[in-house]
C-alpha cells in the first residue's frame, strides 16, 4: 500500500467522522474504531490489507490474533482501547 493512499484514507476517516456529530467523544471514539478496523483490513477503504502494529521494542506483533476494532470497548458499548501489555 502506498502511503500517500494510506494518508488518504485517513483523511476520508476523519472527514467522515467529523460529519456524523457534534459531540467531540463520539467523533474520536467513531474515528478510532474505523482507524482500528482499517488496520484490521476489515474497512470498505481498505478491502486488501491488515496492517500489523508491531512493538518496538520487541518486534512482537499486537494484532495478530484478533481484530483491535472488536477489542475498542467495554460492556458498556463504551469505547475504550484494551491492548494487553
Amino acid at each position: 500500500m502506498e502511503s500517500k493512499k494510506f494518508l488518504s484514507d485517513v483523511k476520508d476517516i476523519k472527514k467522515y467522522w467529523l460529519k456524523q456529530s457534534n459531540n467531540p467523544e463520539e467523533v474520536i471514539d467513531g474515528f478510532i474504531h474505523s482507524l482500528l478496523t482499517y488496520f484490521d483490513g476489515m474497512s470498505s477503504l481498505n478491502d486488501f490489507h491488515t496492517i500489523l502494529l508491531c512493538d518496538k521494542e520487541d518486534n512482537n506483533v499486537i494484532n495478530s490474533n484478533e481484530f483491535l476494532h472488536e477489542e475498542y470497548h467495554d460492556e458498556n458499548s463504551r469505547w475504550i482501547l484494551r491492548i494487553p501489555c
